[in-house]
């Protein structure tokens, strides 16, 4: 039988972004196995919110703000860097507003920089497969985390330069520094692609979905913790870019379904056809540049939900990572609060 490998104790742990929907669940779980627990935070009101009896140390400061991160790696060990910028709903483009570069890109650099006198032992940066570019997992077979990166956002652009400061922070410095990327993430309730989904399905304003036989791949956001601590911990990680999923790939009309019957509700006999879709996205995308505001099927949303974002997690599962959840659990837990 092989031996897991020894991982190494995490020791006091740094969190930016802790207050995200990920990193309040990372900053949970390293709380319930006994670990310090450092956050970096420009609201101490909602950290008090999400940990009002825990031993949290709060760091008030802003990653593009130098000056307010002196000390922050103080006696830490290990760092899970998480801290982004969050579009407001209403914002024309998400994925090209400027504040991505100045938050993500800039304000890595800057807390590396703040983070270069401590002595850091680990350092995992949570990305996107964003950073690859949308290209990327297209093709008939999922992409590695070694496709070479064509990002075409400055959403995508900043993480991919927050990502080589990364490694080149760790390789400079002797730290054990990994990047994981994540695709679709589920289990956030109230968030994400897929309750929305869901929610759309339950309330009947997503059409009936045609056959195509899309891949598209997802990650549990617990499967994210886990997979973010084993990096950590790995004595054999470090010094590379993982991608992380759940191991299976999904179709939109899949994805369909398999809500349609935890909702109780037949499949019905017919399917919008795809040239239907094409002209409502037309139809979409025009009146998002006349009116200002989003529209539910544009040009690019259709392309989402009809193209491949396929990725390979072979790195991953190589250092003994093996995912918890699927899919489908989550659409029949997500459904119930519809019966």
């Amino acid at each position: 039988m092989r031996q897991r490998p020894q991982t190494a104790p995490l020791g006091a742990v740094l969190v930016t972004g802790a207050t995200g929907q990920v990193g309040r669940r990372l900053v949970a779980s390293l709380l319930a196995s006994g670990h310090p627990v450092r956050i970096l935070t420009r609201s101490p009101a909602a950290a008090a919110r999400l940990w009002p009896h825990e031993p949290v140390s709060l760091h008030l400061g802003d990653v593009t703000m130098p000056e307010t991160l002196k000390e922050l790696g103080a006696d830490v060990q290990t760092v899970f860097h998480l801290a982004s910028y969050a579009p407001r709903p209403d914002e024309p483009d998400l994925y090209n507003a400027p504040e991505h570069w100045r938050v993500t890109a800039d304000g890595t650099a800057n807390l590396l920089a703040a983070l270069a006198p401590a002595t850091i032992e680990r350092l995992v940066y949570i990305s996107t497969v964003k950073a690859m570019g949308e290209q990327a997992g297209t093709h008939g077979y999922p992409a590695r985390a070694d496709t070479p990166p064509a990002p075409d956002c400055l959403y995508g652009r900043a993480k991919l330069a927050a990502e080589q400061q990364v490694l080149a922070f760790g390789h400079a410095h002797g730290i054990k520094a990994s990047v994981m990327r994540l695709p679709m993430v589920y289990g956030i309730d109230g968030a994400g692609n897929l309750t929305r989904l869901v929610a759309a399905i339950a309330a009947g304003r997503f059409p009936p979905w045609p056959p195509l036989e899309n891949a598209r791949s997802a990650v549990h956001v617990e499967d994210v913790i886990a997979a973010a601590r084993l990096l950590a911990q790995h004595p054999a990680s470090g010094g590379q870019t993982y991608l992380v999923t759940d191991g299976a790939s999904y179709s939109t009309r899949w994805m369909y379904e398999q809500i349609r019957l935890a909702l109780g509700r037949p499949l019905p006999r017919w399917s919008v056809p795809l040239w239907a879709l094409r002209g409502a996205a037309v139809a979409g995308t025009l009146a998002e540049r006349w009116l200002g505001r989003r529209m539910p099927l544009t040009q690019e949303t259709l392309a989402k939900l009809t193209g491949n974002a396929w990725y390979d997690a072979s790195a991953l599962t190589a250092l003994g990572f093996v995912p918890q959840y699927g899919l489908a659990r989550e659409i029949e837990r997500l459904a119930l609060s519809y019966s």
